[in-house]
């Protein structure tokens, strides 16, 4: 359903457990390497939330890409000891997360011990992928409902609340009758998504430009591309950026979109409610379009 490179990715960090309750995601050894590819699994097509100028780390550290991109959404201060990483770094880093979805904190071992490193991002990512409220949007053309238009995940359970969508599959772009299961292939080996939410593509577009009241940016992406967002989407391109099929996203798996100048989202899924096909309540749809205190 989604495109080949992104699914590929995505494949990638899946590791089936026999006999297990989920599955754990192999990640990268070291606490820097480890994190980074954690907050990617977990916030997909993150956007920066501030501009890093310099890092404690030489640019031909190993290391350095992945601190420059855990500096840019604030997992790890300015400053702080990564080489050899401090233990209060580490805490720090690990309760920043957790504090993002409101989860329990880890309780963190010696980021100097790669099986303490592996337990605590381990139960970092199955504490987050119990808090977090995913919601697929399924989105299909008005000339065909059997054809699929865009698919996207609402994300507000985030430090950074927002829409996510995927590049589709070519070959595979059909609304299956089972959009339950349509949802599910979302899943990571992180967190399951189960709710949806499904329209013709001019509905499920005017759920969040609520009728062209609001406007769109893009604010991240996969893969990231430095310095490149957020651009905002000119009017009535919309269409076009979610099916991919404009030039700001041409070269992308993923993106992340946000939705600015409507002030009660809320109330417009109320409204369209009657126009979509959903396997969530009234009240199930208002806790999944919250965001964290």
């Amino acid at each position: 359903m989604v495109g080949r490179a992104f699914a590929t990715w995505l494949a990638a960090t899946v590791l089936a457990v026999a006999g297990a309750a989920h599955a754990s995601c192999p990640l990268p050894a070291g606490p820097i390497a480890g994190l980074a590819a954690t907050v990617r699994l977990l916030e997909p097509a993150m956007p920066r939330l501030l501009i890093t100028a310099r890092l404690e780390l030489p640019a031909e550290h190993p290391d350095y890409a992945d601190l420059l991109y855990l500096r840019e959404r604030r997992v790890i201060a300015r400053g702080a000891a990564v080489d050899p990483m401090a233990p209060e770094v580490w805490q720090a880093a690990l309760d920043e997360v957790a504090g993002w979805y409101g989860a329990p904190p880890v309780r963190a071992g010696d980021p100097a011990d790669p099986v303490a490193i592996a337990r605590d991002l381990g139960e970092l990512v199955d504490r987050v992928g119990r808090a977090v409220r995913p919601v697929a949007l399924i989105a299909w053309t008005p000339e065909d409902r059997q054809r699929l238009a865009f698919l996207g995940m609402v994300w507000n359970w985030s430090s950074y609340p927002r829409l996510i969508v995927y590049r589709l599959d070519p070959d595979d772009d059909r609304v299956d009758g089972n959009l339950g299961a349509m949802a599910r292939r979302l899943d990571t080996c992180a967190f399951a998504v189960r709710d949806y939410v499904a329209a013709s593509a001019p509905v499920a577009r005017d759920l969040f430009l609520a009728e062209n009241r609001a406007r769109m940016f893009i604010v991240g992406s996969e893969p990231d591309l430095p310095g490149a967002w957020p651009v905002e989407v000119p009017r009535g391109e919309e269409v076009d950026v979610f099916a991919f099929d404009h030039p700001l996203v041409a070269s992308l798996d993923a993106y992340a979109a946000v939705f600015v100048g409507d002030p009660a989202p809320v109330l417009t899924f109320a409204r369209l409610l009657p126009y979509v096909r959903t396997n969530l309540s009234p009240l199930g749809l208002t806790r999944v379009l919250v965001t964290p205190r």
